[in-house]
């Protein structure tokens, strides 16, 4: 049997026979016992306060019949009853002077004295003031109250029909009592009624006087009437060491008006208690044996096990070292645990090396990381706040870092990394903070820069280390950084504000050329913010329908007719309304969504295309074709399905590429072999401002060139305009192409162009962009008719 199992059956059969002997033997027969006899008498004496209470009024009555049946009492009543006795002043009669002078009331123990005619009206009143010893005419209240008894209780008719009992007053109970007034041999007819009162506080310990318990009334209503149940007796729950009994008692109107309680100390309770401690006494020393006899048990076979395990876990959490290890021996459970216990350590101290190393350092250039970074730009943000100092914080992102990895391997990648971190740490100072956050991305905490000098200057240091040559496995590897900086506090008080402001400022570098440095501001935010809202929407555009194709005619110099147009795509967006191709068309081919576009303008192109056939109109659309586009596969197969789908000839359609695309590499070239084998004519846009050369030319299949609109513009400002422009017509003819002039704004300039020999023209001059149902009213009006079927 396992160790264990002997422990729990040893100590359960022990603690279970133990507890239950207890409780059957001290509470369930002896002490439940003690209490009902203590409460058996509680109600005993709450019967006698009961009786002393009524003995009390009893005594009141017959102290006030000793003023009430008199001959000079009647007498009295007989002449204040007569008309024309009313006194008045401070007269009094004899009467009044001899027989309820001061004395009398403290005598008697009256509050209150009253002698009320058979009208219940009083012809004497006074009441008691015991600080001053004098009689006092009777208060308002007490006015009230004779009235309330006048009204609610007959007058006494005899001596024997004297009423006593309690009313409520502001200052509390007082007790009541009322008898007639007769003459000394009761012969002669009732003249009044008698009233004495006394206050209750002054007279509850005459009537109780047990030096064990202690009596209490309250008036009604009461929380103590809520423990009643209904009941006319009850009892609360004993405690602090007593007990306590209530009852109602019913006012002089015989309402309830107040509870009597009575709190005793139980008696036998307490004593059965002091008895069974003797007992527990007794018990507790057979207790003590028989658990002395468990704990050498366990002591033997537990405790010295555990307390050798607990000092070795002590001393290892002491010294915090976790290269410590418990010894093992035995073969119990306790071995067990050690055995565990230092597998645990094992794994414990594994965990705390590799947490503390990812937790702090950069595992490859052993530069501080994102956390730690972020710790210490908290730390010098709370050390210049409130002060005039400043801190920059730059962020660097190593350009073209990638082609490192993907040409020469991710050794060289590491490498440069490496020696990235070493050079940036030699041309810091000693207080500044330099970091990797993951990636090609570093940045560098300068605390306490001065000035814009000082920043221009130590900016101009980091730039030249990071772009010396790199000396490699033999290879010699130059590098440039795109750097972007923000200043606490003047482009922000929050660490992951001025991070983010950096990292925004960078990427401007990245997107206008990189190898440059450049300080956040907000309007750079902005501009970045709309052309990321301006990409995602992208996205979604042709699906939502927010793009619109233009055509722009273009006319035949020769019968100045109209056989082509030029599909240009506008784009109104959600955010920001009308959008300029010149700003959406780069972000759709930075983003790659300039696929999905292109593909939805081809199929509307043809669309329009089938519509204007229908209507009789032979026109060619110049449709511009990004280099993504060419470079994907399937464009040819494409544009072959939407000819068979819109039942056009390849002819309908004009393929206009940059001069960019043309050194794109091989691939380019051999797509525009295939388009253009398949019949589609490739026009040549922009001429003259990209990379294009005269090989360029005679080596790709194109067959138009565009003479660009910066050409056109100067041809009436410069006289070498003109002779640049006839050379491009003059050269493309030679060479079998045909050339289209754009961006023709004057009659002069369309004038001379037809005259140098352009074959096509274009431009406001002829017509602005038109939505496709507006281009056959121009086509009307103008009189640029094509051939009709």
């Amino acid at each position: 049997m396992k160790l264990r199992k002997k422990i729990i059956i040893f100590i359960s059969l022990v603690a279970t026979l133990g507890i239950s002997a207890t409780y059957l033997l001290l509470h369930v027969i002896l002490l439940n016992r003690f209490e009902k006899l203590d409460e058996a008498q509680l109600q005993r004496n709450l019967n006698k306060a009961v009786a002393s209470y009524h003995r009390e009024l009893q005594d009141m009555t017959t102290g006030l019949l000793n003023y009430t049946v008199r001959d000079e009492t009647y007498r009295f009543m007989e002449s204040a009853a007569a008309p024309g006795s009313a006194r008045s002043g401070s007269t009094e009669p004899a009467f009044i002077r001899s027989s309820l002078d001061p004395a009398t009331y403290p005598m008697d123990h009256f509050d209150m004295i009253a002698l009320l005619d058979l009208n219940g009206q009083p012809r004497y009143g006074g009441s008691y003031d015991l600080p001053s010893a004098k009689v006092t005419p009777l208060t308002q209240e007490q006015l009230t109250l004779i009235k309330l008894i006048n009204s609610r209780l007959p007058a006494p008719k005899t001596a024997e029909e004297s009423t006593s009992g309690f009313v409520n007053l502001d200052e509390g109970p007082m007790l009541i009592t009322l008898t007639p007034i007769l003459n000394s041999s009761t012969d002669k007819p009732v003249i009044g009624t008698a009233l004495a009162g006394r206050m209750l506080h002054h007279e509850v310990t005459q009537i109780w006087e047990d030096s064990l318990s202690s009596m209490d009334m309250s008036r009604i209503p009461s929380p103590l009437l809520e423990g009643s149940g209904g009941k006319q007796i009850w009892t609360s729950p004993p405690s602090g060491g007593e007990m306590s009994i209530h009852t109602v008692l019913n006012d002089l109107f015989d309402d309830p008006g107040m509870i009597l309680s009575l709190k005793e100390p139980r008696q036998l309770y307490n004593s059965g208690l002091k008895s069974l401690a003797t007992f527990r006494l007794f018990y507790f020393i057979s207790m003590l044996l028989l658990l002395t006899a468990c704990m050498l048990f366990v002591n033997r076979f537990i405790l010295r096990r555990m307390s050798s395990l607990v000092r070795n876990i002590r001393a290892i959490g002491s010294s915090k070292d976790l290269s410590i290890r418990i010894p093992s021996s035995g073969q119990d459970e306790f071995s067990e645990v050690e055995v565990e216990f230092n597998r645990m350590i094992d794994s414990l101290e594994q965990t705390h090396d590799e947490l503390r190393q990812q937790s702090m350092l950069d595992p490859l250039t052993r530069l501080p990381n994102r956390s730690l970074f972020f710790d210490k730009l908290n730390e010098a943000i709370a050390a210049v706040k409130g002060s005039d100092r400043q801190i920059v914080l730059v962020f660097i992102d190593l350009d073209h870092f990638k082609t490192v990895n993907d040409t020469l391997g991710h050794d060289f990648g590491d490498a440069i990394l490496k020696e990235t971190a070493f050079r940036l740490t030699q041309v810091v100072g000693t207080h500044d903070v330099v970091s990797r956050l993951g990636g090609d991305e570093f940045t560098i905490l300068l605390y306490d820069v001065p000035g814009a000098d000082s920043i221009a200057l130590q900016l101009s240091r980091i730039q030249e280390a990071l772009s010396m040559p790199h000396h490699i496995k033999g290879h010699l590897l130059y590098n440039t950084a795109s750097i972007g900086i923000s200043i606490y506090p003047q482009n922000g008080e929050d660490a992951d504000y001025l991070v983010k402001q950096a990292d925004l400022a960078m990427f401007h570098v990245k997107e206008t050329g990189r190898n440059n440095i450049f300080q956040y501001s907000e309007d750079l935010e902005a501009g970045i913010r709309r052309k990321k809202v301006l990409a995602q929407q992208l996205l979604s555009a042709a699906a939502g329908n927010e793009f619109e194709l233009h055509y722009q005619p273009i006319l035949s110099a020769g019968p100045l007719q109209v056989s082509k147009v030029e599909a240009l795509l506008r784009w109104n967006s959600p955010s920001y309304g009308n959008i300029s191709p010149a700003e959406f068309i780069p972000l759709a081919e930075s983003s790659g969504s300039i696929v999905g576009i292109g593909s939805w303008v081809l199929r509307q192109v043809c669309s329009d295309m089938r519509e204007f056939r229908s209507r009789g109109l032979e026109l060619t659309a110049a449709v511009n074709i990004s280099a993504l586009q060419l470079m994907q596969p399937g464009l040819l197969e494409l544009l072959l399905e939407l000819l068979q789908e819109y039942d056009l000839p390849a002819s309908s359609l004009e393929l206009e590429i940059t001069e960019s695309v043309l050194v794109s590499g091989d691939n380019i070239f051999l797509s525009l072999q295939h388009l253009r084998a398949s019949g589609f004519r490739i026009s040549l846009d922009d001429f003259g401002t990209g990379f294009s050369s005269l090989s360029y030319l005679r080596r790709f299949p194109v067959d138009v060139i565009k003479i660009d609109r910066s050409f056109v513009s100067e041809m009436l400002q410069d006289a070498q305009g003109d002779v640049l422009v006839k050379a491009i017509i003059e050269l493309s003819h030679n060479l079998g192409l045909r050339v289209v002039s754009e961006g023709i704004e004057h009659k002069e300039q369309f004038d001379r162009l037809r005259a140098l020999g352009s074959d096509e023209l274009q431009g406001y001059y002829i017509s602005r962009p038109l939505q496709a149902r507006a281009l056959y009213s121009f086509l009307e009006q103008e009189h640029y008719y094509t051939g009709h079927k």
